[in-house]
């Protein structure tokens, strides 16, 4: 594992012993093509503790050797919306992680797709827009949606 993934994990110990780490999403750039072996050894290289999500942005990794390593290590396929490639919806942990960026989705949309997912286990929902407040708009009105049902 490289230095700066090491001081990275460190960095989050506080948050660990307070149990408000949620889960640590590792992407990938769109240029790094699928290397399962390599893949294998980071994964057995993390922590136990580590709720960890993969959001690959290279159409090779998207194969079921990949989704096998993904289980056996407990970690989830991050289900992440590109303009430049489809995800598949494939759960490999005992969560799931998605990465909202369009605005096209309609809250009951999320949030039937989230309560789907739930079947699983927890549920965590990244929304895009960083630079305006639609994000935690609609984050929030995905909790009232979810709660409501």
């Amino acid at each position: 594992m490289a230095e700066s993934t090491v001081e990275c994990l460190a960095s989050l110990e506080a948050l660990r012993k307070a149990k408000k780490l949620g889960p640590v999403l590792f992407q990938l750039p769109p240029n790094f093509k699928c290397d399962v072996r390599r893949l294998r050894e980071f994964l057995a290289s993390l922590p136990s503790w580590l709720r960890a999500a993969f959001e690959f942005r290279h159409e090779s990794w998207f194969g079921e050797e990949v989704y096998e390593a993904l289980r056996k290590a407990g970690a989830a396929l991050c289900l992440a919306e590109s303009e430049e490639l489809v995800t598949p919806q494939v759960v490999t942990a005992d969560f799931s992680y998605l990465r909202l960026r369009k605005e096209s989705h309609s809250t009951n949309a999320v949030a039937q797709k989230g309560r789907r997912l739930a079947r699983n286990g927890d549920v965590f929902v990244y929304f895009k827009h960083e630079e305006t407040p639609q994000g935690a708009l609609r984050a929030e009105a995905l909790l009232h949606a979810v709660r409501e049902k």
